[in-house]
């Protein structure tokens, strides 16, 4: 080994102070302390060089063994770097900041210096032995290389050098690693240790705006424009930043037509070092000289991180003079789509309004770094605006698959839009070449080569005046830096043009010209999740059959965005949960892993694959391995028999996620394996919750060939099925709404119609009548046009058609018929001979349904009860396959989720009626026929537990005896089995039941409404609040009570049934329009369909009144003209009648004709002077009296004034003169006085104080009243206020009286 040493210099840096010696002093180390701390290590993929020097003491030879305890840490004798540096970079290269006693002390590295190192000489290994000759001093170098994964060291700094302004992401902050470098002395005890930790951040900088770029579309030639832009020291490290230009049109206007300078540099040099936290700013000034295009991009670029750079375009287009806009951006301002998460659709809105006199076509197009971006723009009415698609970033992968929330999903897109900046096929698997990690070679060189891409969308007209609104919608592929963000900016062009027109628009030649561009700068910051799952390998060890073992997969999110994985497996003995399993950020979330072995298997082998949605590269295996051995020969049930679920043989059913106090159904077969039937036992361990069930036997067939075969299997039993299913069909409530879906009873038919009546035991028809029966659903179309139900109702069909035979023959609906007439054409019968019926059958049905058309009521015939069972089988298929838990939020339209939830009550309802019919029976031991299979439905209700799992077992035990068995097997283990004799007994067998609880919590925000003091004729709008408690979507459903009352709620929208996603909350508006008069209180019942048990009651209440029959349109007459005024026109005269009257004007509010009494009120509280009405006859009205105006009138005027308001505040005389006229006419249209007279006759009674009118329906009658003012009482004053009281009111009700108060003032 060569122990030569070069000659140290006579200068060195200040950690050669720093002096330590070993255990026993034979040598020492100078530039590390016991404790070293190396500070502002930049964490940009490079090394970090520290020299020291090691001493020997001694005066013999040394040798030394280096041990380093870090991956982190490396020691080289020779390092290239740190020896190609000058005298005067060595001194100032290490800074010492604190120092403590030679125990501690805290290093910085010249940055500046290691920028200049080539990072292939510190690639080289680093050395574990050196060799020192007496009192010689070895140099060393100290290589620290930070991890690229913040997130695998422990951040103890936080934000804490960060303002709040300033916290932008965790990664920018400082993060530790520590090591430990130990010189151990060959064949000594003496020792030296170092403890050395490394703080190191990554730098960041930004540029602000985030879009970095200016765009000046409107320039005139000569003017001066200027911009400012910022950079950003976005860490907690300082930064050395350079600007450069890297592309322009125009070389030779740099300097002159573009200045760009630091605001606050004296020199305007672009460059310089940036604080943590600090800001630049940079003034941009533009002053076009000619007429054209200008275009210039600049780099800045982050000296200390080389894959740091920041790319910021300068565009402008100049013209000879301004150029008045057609078109405005009513959404002012860039756009920030904020953090994203790839794989997701992002939206924002950009409204654009025509504010010329021409239809103008607005193109846009997409220019920026588009780099693993999907672009996409569609209209307002949800249609992409198609164009080309461009080849860029095809490297990029496939698009991921949309999520929920704020983003757009990727399903509501659809296949139709095409405008995409990368290749995308829609589907939710990544694929291709892009890996979860990616170097920063690769990043750099996509930075460099792709920042810089357009891509041309299609166009909108907008015509004059009118206003469009587009959405601009983005997602990011798996091609981003993993785990990272990434910020990206681009441009949105709308270039507005006018549409060519004539020839020149078939000539695609012939393009537009366009007259402005308008710029929408956007940004984002795109993460891909990466997961990492531990541990890579399960091994359970040795597992007995039929006992259940479980481990735990640790997926750890590493990303600072929430991550969605799934878990693929195909086993019979393994399980976990199959379903999205969303992982928040910097996180980890435990996946139980359970295997139950069925037979002996010295060596299992499995795989369980835990795919990463955003990022197919990022997808991990985990190998699972076992040993299954058989100590209680339980394996021996599978000789028997054997547990199917869905088709394949398993030892367990998993319900996945189940609520509290829900109802799921599964259904598992067992499988004869023998030729002998077999007799078992069924327990299950928690009978609260779990209960099994067997169903009737299906029939052996439904063809027509086979019904009386299949009838002849019928048990009575099935027959008593029969007979109670459909009459419990009629009485349910189906589509939970008894006020829509009505069962009606089936009209008469002719004898060929007979035998489908019957199949559903309804009423034998007797009359005859053309139309047949069909299977369908009575639905009020003016309410809910198209409903579909599940189970078929019968109503009145159309006509007979000349293949109703089919539906004769089998009796079982549509479905069957369409597969006979199918079979019936490829049999090679044409279309005309397969609609014929045969005549054969068509005889042999004929006179089958002349038998049951005269059926006494109450009884079935036995086509008609094969048809009923294989409806019910039909119902529980249905059931099983499409009876939810965890509901959908994913909806085309408020319909489509109304029905939604509507099938999933009814399918709830059917699975107690198919109980409640005696279709399904609780059993406790089942007898399964030989080599055959019998059902057995499993029904998990899980009661109120604080668990969030629920595993419990279904236990099978065999009655028979296996060795009586064992000759009627033709298993191979049956003789191995046999020699054990007769009295050997087979142990109980688990079959495992597991389910995730979770709990569907509703709540409403109001539980009383008091809607206050209405009217039989008006109505109001009121909302439910329906609130989720839960972590998981829930479904509800809004019942009434059936009442009359209840009729006059009615909800809109389709808004009764619904979803309601997991911790939020959903208006449901509902109008009410009382129809009854008196005190309203109504009950509104909300279900909680998942938790039948979590309903909740709200209460309507309100006070309706009866209708005015008829209205008076001043209930007050005022007989002083100015009440400051004494004169004698004013006042009135004691004993007099007053000079001027009123009009009391009376209205007729209803179509028939109305008998009223105006007559003096009841006697009042005396006071010193009253006034009188009287209503002399010899008076005439005048033609200009106001009259009534009627409320259609009354509204035209409210409305007309509101525009007047309207026209004044933007100032429009010429609208206000308009429609102050229109008013002034709808006022003056009066109608003639003799059509008055006509409407109302007067009776006078008592003199002049007491009338009867009698007014015609809807009329009006105007009488004039004068008043006498009486002293009642002695007063001091010359001049007091009167007031007196008249009542208006039907002659036969006296209940409604409407109070006329009219008073004056007198003189006394």
């Amino acid at each position: 080994m060569n122990t030569g040493f070069s000659k140290l210099p006579l200068k060195q840096p200040e950690n050669y102070e720093i002096y330590t010696e070993s255990e026993q002093g034979q040598f020492s180390v100078r530039g590390l302390s016991l404790q070293t701390v190396i500070d502002e290590i930049y964490q940009n993929g490079l090394h970090t060089v520290v020299p020291f020097w090691v001493v020997n003491n001694r005066n013999g030879r040394l040798e030394l063994d280096l041990q380093i305890d870090s991956m982190t840490f490396k020691v080289q004798q020779h390092n290239a770097n740190w020896e190609a540096v000058t005298w005067q970079q060595r001194i100032s290269f290490v800074k010492v900041v604190s120092k403590e006693k030679d125990h501690s002390a805290t290093l910085v590295c010249s940055a500046e210096t290691q920028r200049e190192f080539n990072e292939a000489f510190n690639q080289i290994e680093g050395t574990r032995h050196i060799e020192l000759e007496a009192g010689q001093t070895a140099e060393l170098s100290l290589l620290l290389l930070p991890p690229q994964d913040a997130s695998q060291s422990p951040n103890i700094n936080s934000m804490d050098l960060l303002n709040a302004e300033e916290r932008l992401r965790t990664d920018y902050c400082f993060s530790e690693c520590f090591g430990k470098v130990s010189f151990l002395r060959a064949g000594s005890n003496d020792s030296l240790t170092c403890n050395v930790r490394g703080r190191f951040c990554r730098s960041v900088l930004e540029m602000e705006p985030a879009t970095s770029r200016v765009y000046l579309d409107d320039c005139v030639v000569g003017r001066a424009y200027e911009r400012t832009l910022r950079v950003h020291n976005a860490s907690a490290i300082a930064l050395d930043w350079t600007m450069a230009v890297v592309e322009t049109t125009d070389s030779t206007a740099l300097g002159t037509t573009l200045r760009v300078q630091a605001a606050d540099s004296e020199s305007g040099a672009m460059g310089g070092r940036l604080e943590h936290g600090a800001r630049r700013q940079i003034v941009v000034r533009y002053t076009p000289q000619a007429v054209g295009e200008f275009l210039c991009r600049f780099a800045v670029e982050n000296a200390n991180d080389a894959g740091n750079t920041r790319h910021w375009v300068f565009r402008a287009r100049a013209s000879q003079r301004a150029k008045p806009r057609r078109v405005e951006l009513l959404s002012v301002g860039d756009i920030d789509f904020g953090e994203c998460t790839s794989g997701m659709w992002y939206r924002s809105d950009v409204a654009l309004k025509n504010i010329g006199d021409a239809t103008v076509a607005v193109r846009f197009r997409v220019e920026g770094n588009l780099v693993g971006l999907a672009v996409r723009v569609r209209d307002e009415t949800g249609a992409a605006l198609t164009g080309a698609e461009d080849e860029v970033g095809n490297d990029a992968g496939d698009d991921a698959a949309g999520g929920e929330g704020e983003a757009l999903e990727s399903a509501s897109l659809g296949s139709e839009t095409i405008n995409t900046t990368t290749q995308a096929s829609g589907t939710a698997d990544i694929t291709g070449a892009g890996s979860s990690t990616v170097g920063d070679g690769s990043r750099r060189a996509h930075s460099h080569t792709r920042a810089h891409q357009a891509v041309l969308l299609d166009e909108v007209l907008v015509k004059p005046g009118a206003v469009r609104t587009v959405s601009l919608a983005v997602m990011g592929s798996s091609a981003t830096p993993s785990g990272q963000f990434l910020r990206q900016s681009f441009t949105l062009f709308c270039e507005c043009a006018t549409p060519a027109s004539g020839p020149a628009a078939k000539s695609t030649a012939a393009a537009p010209a366009f007259v402005e561009r308008l710029t929408v700068p956007c940004t984002l910051n795109m993460c891909t999740p990466i997961v990492r799952v531990t541990p890579a390998l399960l091994d359970f060890g040795t597992v007995d059959v039929g006992t259940l073992k479980t481990m735990y997969l640790t997926i750890e999110n590493l990303s600072p965005v929430p991550a969605t994985v799934v878990c693929v497996l195909e086993s019979k003995v393994i399980n976990c949960t199959r379903a999205p399993i969303v992982v928040p950020p910097r996180s980890a979330e435990a996946v139980r892993v359970d295997i139950y072995p069925r037979r002996i298997n010295a060596r299992y082998r499995k795989q369980i694959i835990v795919r990463n949605v955003h990022s197919r590269g990022n997808d991990s295996v985990v190998d699972v391995r076992s040993v299954h051995v058989d100590q209680r020969r339980m394996a021996y049930h599978n000789v028997f028999y054997k547990t199917l679920v869905a088709g394949c043989e398993q030892n367990f059913v998993d319900f996945g996620a189940v609520p509290l106090h829900a109802r799921a159904v599964r259904r598992i077969a067992l499988a004869n394996l023998c030729t002998r039937a077999l007799t078992l036992e069924l327990a299950p361990s928690d009978a609260g919750s779990i209960a099994a069930y067997t169903a009737v036997p299906r029939p052996s067939s439904s063809s027509s060939s086979s019904l009386s075969a299949a009838a002849a299997t019928l048990s009575a039993e099935a027959r008593e099925v029969a007979r109670r299913l459909p009459r419990l069909e009629r009485q349910a409530v189906m589509h939970s709404n008894i006020e829509l879906f009505k069962e009606h009873q089936p009209v008469s038919t002719k004898a060929a119609s007979a035998a489908v009546a019957a199949a559903f035991a309804f009423q034998a028809p007797s009359s005859k009548s053309v139309y047949p029966l069909q299977r369908d659903v009575f639905v009020d179309k003016t309410v809910e046009q198209g409903h579909v139900c599940l189970v078929p109702f019968v109503r009145r069909g159309p006509a007979p058609m000349s293949v109703d035979y089919l539906n004769l023959a089998t009796a079982c609906g549509l479905k069957a018929s369409v597969r006979l007439a199918k079979v019936r054409i490829c049999e090679g019968a044409d279309s005309d001979a397969a609609n014929e019926p045969p005549k054969a059958l068509t005889s042999k049905l004929l006179a089958d349904s002349e038998t049951h058309a005269h059926v006494a009521e109450g009884e079935m015939s036995e086509t008609a009860a094969v048809a009923a069972i294989s409806h019910a089988w039909d119902i529980l298929d249905e059931i099983i396959e499409h009876m939810d838990m965890v509901p959908q939020t994913l909806f085309a339209s408020t319909r489509a989720e109304d029905d939604y939830v509507r099938r999933q009550v009814d399918l709830r309802n059917y699975v107690d009626l198919l109980v409640d019919a005696g279709f399904l029976r609780p059993i406790t031991r089942i007898r399964v026929p030989a080599s055959a299979e019998t059902p057995v439905v499993v029904m998990l209700s899980p009661v109120e537990s604080p668990a969030t799992r629920f595993d419990a077992n279904l236990y099978f035990k065999l009655i028979d005896r296996p060795a009586d068995l064992l000759p009627f097997t033709t298993s191979t283990g049956a003789s191995t089995i046999g020699t054990l004799g007769n009295s050997y007994q087979l142990p109980v067998r688990r079959f495992l039941i597991q389910a995730s609880l979770r709990r569907a919590e509703l709540d409403i925000g109001q539980k009383s409404i008091n809607v206050g003091n209405m009217q039989i004729d008006e109505s109001c709008r009121k909302y439910l609040v329906i609130q989720n408690r839960s972590d998981a979507p829930l479904m509800y459903a809004i019942r009434k009570t059936g009442s009359i009352a209840s009729g006059d709620i009615r909800f809109v929208d389709n808004n009764r049934y619904g979803v309601v996603r997991a911790f939020d909350s959903r208006k449901i508006v509902f109008v009410f329009c009382p129809a009854l008069h008196g005190v309203y209180n109504e009950q509104i019942s909300i279900a909680n369909v998942l938790d039948p048990s979590g309903g909740k009651t709200a209460t309507l209440k309100a006070v309706v009144r009866r209708p005015s029959k008829f209205y008076i349109q001043a209930l007050l007459l005022d007989f002083s003209d100015n009440g400051d005024d004494d004169s004698a026109s004013s006042v009135l005269t004691l004993g007099s009648r007053s000079q001027e009257f009123r009009l009391l004007v009376v209205k007729n509010m209803t179509p028939k004709t109305r008998v009223l009494s105006v007559r003096a009120a009841d006697p009042q509280p005396a006071e010193p002077v009253t006034l009188s009405a009287v209503f002399p006859p010899d008076v005439a009205v005048s033609q200009d009296a106001d009259r009534l105006l009627d409320r259609e009138t009354m509204e035209k005027i409210e409305a007309l004034e509101q525009k007047i308001k309207i026209a004044m505040r933007k100032n429009h005389p010429e609208k206000i003169d308009k429609y102050r006229a229109k008013i002034a006419k709808l006022r003056d249209a009066k109608t003639p006085a003799d059509d008055i007279a006509d409407t109302a006759a007067i009776e006078r009674l008592a003199g002049d104080t007491e009338l009867v009118v009698t007014l015609a329906p809807n009329g009006e009658a105007r009488i004039p009243v004068f008043v006498v003012p009486t002293l009642v009482s002695a007063v001091t004053d010359s001049v007091v206020a009167a007031s007196g009281q008249f009542v208006v009111h039907e002659i036969k009700d006296k209940d409604n009286v409407k109070t006329v108060t009219v008073t004056a003032r007198v003189r006394t």
